[in-house]
C-alpha cells in the first residue's frame, strides 16, 4: 500500500481527492497548510505528495522548495496542483523541481493517472497535453529509469549496460583521428578514454569523454545536441585559461557524443587531502580553486562538479588545473530530469555539495560551498562528513585557529544558508586576505616538503 500526502486547504477538493485515493487503495495523509505538509512529509516519508499551490502560512511553491532542498525529502515525487487561470504555472513547477503538475478544476481521471505514474504504476491515458518542456523532462526521466517505487531505485550498476560500446571507424580511429589507448573509467552514461591524437606531430595524448542517452526521442536528442553544442562553444573560450584543461574537439559518431580535452599530467587533488596543511598553503589553494571556476561564473554558468577529483596538480609547474567541466550535471539540471537513477549516478558526491545542489537547484555559490569544503579538508585533514558534523555543533572559530578574517571567510564559504555565502567566485576572491598568502617560491617549498 502506497502512502500519499495530500496538502489541500479547500475542504471540498480535499474530501473528494481523499475518497478517490483511498478507493485506489492508497493510505492518505492530509494537511491543510504548507508548513504542516512539510512536517508530515519529513515525519512519514510518503511515496508521493499532491501539493496545492495556494495554501495558508506558506504557499505550496515555497513548501515544495523546502522539500526539494532537504536531503530527507528531495527524492519524494511531488505533483503541484495549480489554478488553471494562472498562466506560466508549468514554468514555476519546473523551477521548483516538481515531478509533475496538474490544474484545477480537478479532472479526477487525469490526476489519478499522473499519481499512479509517479508511484510507478500504469497510468490511464491522460486527457491533457503537457507543455513541451514538461514532456521533454518526462521523456528523459522515463528513458533513464523505468518507473519504480522509491524503495527500489535502479542502482548505477544496474544500468551499466547502457554504457556505449565504442565502435571506431574503418580506419580503427575515432573520428578518423584518435587512437584509443585505454578506457580510464565507466559511468552510467558514458566513458572516459585516454587516446592519442594522430593528426599532430608528435602525437599527443588526450582525454575523450563520451555520452550515450538510452532514448530514441528525436525531439529530446535534438535538445541534448543543441545543449552540448552550446556547451562546447562556451568551453572552447574559457578553457583558454591556463588553469582549465583545454577543450580541443567535439563530434558525434554512431549515436554517441564525444568531447575531447587536453590530457593534464599530474596528481589528483584527492591525494593531497589526507593530512592537514599550513594556513598559507590552504589560502593559496583557495585562490587557485576559486580562480578555476571564476570564468564559469563570469559566463553565467554554475560549474556543478567542484570535487577533489575535478582538479589536478600539474606535474610540470605545480599549478592547480580544472580537468572536469561539469557538463553532464549542468545539462541534466537544465533539462530538469527528476529521475532518482540520475540523482544517484550524477549527484553522488553529495558530501561536497550543499543541500540546494543535491536537490537539483545549483547556483553560483553552490560552487563556493564545494570549494570551501575542499579547503577546510586540506586545512584540517578531516573528511567532509566530520567537518559537517562538527560545524553543526560549534562554530568554525573553535575548529580553525586563525586570523578572524580568515575564519569569517571560511564560514561564509560553507554556510548551509546560500544567502549567507559569497554570491560568486569573484566575490570570494575579493575577500581573500592577500597579505597572508605566501609568495610562489615559498609555496613551492611547502609543496615539495
Amino acid at each position: 500500500m502506497s502512502t500519499v500526502l495530500l496538502v489541500e486547504d479547500n475542504a471540498l477538493n480535499r474530501k473528494m481527492l481523499e475518497r478517490r485515493l483511498r478507493h485506489y487503495g492508497h493510505k492518505v495523509l492530509v494537511a491543510t497548510e504548507g508548513n504542516q505538509g512539510v512536517a508530515l512529509a519529513i515525519e512519514h516519508q510518503p511515496d508521493v505528495i499532491i501539493m496545492d499551490t495556494d495554501l495558508p502560512v506558506i504557499d505550496g511553491w515555497q513548501a515544495i522548495k523546502i522539500l526539494k532542498a532537504s536531503a530527507a525529502t528531495m527524492d519524494i515525487p511531488v505533483l503541484a496542483l495549480t489554478p488553471k487561470t494562472k498562466s506560466g504555472n508549468w514554468k514555476t513547477a519546473l523551477e521548483v523541481d516538481c515531478n509533475d503538475y496538474d490544474t484545477k478544476p480537478i479532472v479526477l481521471k487525469r490526476l489519478m493517472g499522473k499519481v499512479e505514474t509517479l508511484l510507478g504504476g500504469t497510468a490511464p491515458a491522460a486527457t491533457q497535453t503537457k507543455a513541451p518542456q514538461v514532456a521533454l523532462a518526462d521523456s528523459l526521466t522515463s528513458a533513464l529509469a523505468t518507473p519504480q517505487s522509491r524503495s527500489a531505485p535502479l542502482s548505477p550498476s544496474q544500468i551499466s549496460h547502457q554504457i556505449p560500446t565504442i565502435r571506431p571507424s574503418a580506419s580503427g580511429l575515432l573520428n578518423n583521428r584518435y587512437e584509443i589507448i585505454q578506457v580510464l573509467n565507466n559511468s552510467p552514461f558514458g566513458q572516459c578514454i585516454l587516446a592519442k591524437d594522430l593528426t599532430v606531430t608528435p602525437a599527443t595524448t588526450v582525454i575523450i569523454n563520451t555520452l550515450k542517452l538510452p532514448v530514441n526521442d528525436p525531439a529530446l536528442l535534438s535538445l541534448v545536441r543543441s545543449s552540448l553544442v552550446s556547451e562546447m562553444s562556451f568551453l572552447a573560450v574559457i578553457s583558454r585559461h591556463d588553469d582549465i584543461a583545454t577543450c580541443l574537439d567535439y563530434f558525434e559518431q554512431d549515436d554517441v557524443f564525444y568531447w575531447v580535452q587536453a590530457h593534464v599530467i599530474g596528481t589528483s587533488l584527492t591525494q593531497e587531502l589526507g593530512s592537514a596543511q599550513s594556513m598559507g598553503f590552504v589560502l593559496k589553494l583557495t585562490r587557485s580553486l576559486l580562480s578555476t571556476v571564476h570564468p564559469f561564473h563570469q559566463g553565467q554558468m554554475v560549474h556543478c562538479e567542484c570535487h577533489p577529483d575535478s582538479f589536478v596538480r600539474r606535474q610540470s609547474d605545480g599549478r592547480i588545473v580544472l580537468v572536469e567541466y561539469g557538463l553532464l550535471k549542468r545539462m541534466f539540471v537544465s533539462l530538469r530530469s527528476h529521475s532518482l537513477t540520475y540523482r544517484q549516478a550524477l549527484l553522488k558526491q553529495g558530501q561536497y555539495q550543499p543541500a540546494e545542489q543535491r536537490a537539483g537547484n545549483p547556483q553560483f555559490n553552490s560552487d563556493i560551498y564545494s570549494i570551501g569544503m575542499i579547503v577546510l579538508q586540506s586545512l584540517t585533514g578531516q573528511t567532509p562528513e566530520w567537518l559537517m558534523g562538527v560545524s553543526g555543533q560549534s562554530s568554525l572559530t573553535n575548529l580553525v585557529k586563525a586570523d578572524a578574517q580568515v575564519v569569517k571567510l571560511f564560514e561564509r564559504m560553507v554556510s548551509p544558508n546560500p544567502q549567507l555565502r559569497f554570491e560568486s567566485a569573484s566575490d570570494a576572491l575579493a575577500a581573500l586576505p592577500l597579505g597572508l598568502i605566501p609568495k610562489e617560491s615559498t609555496y613551492q617549498q611547502v609543496l615539495s616538503s
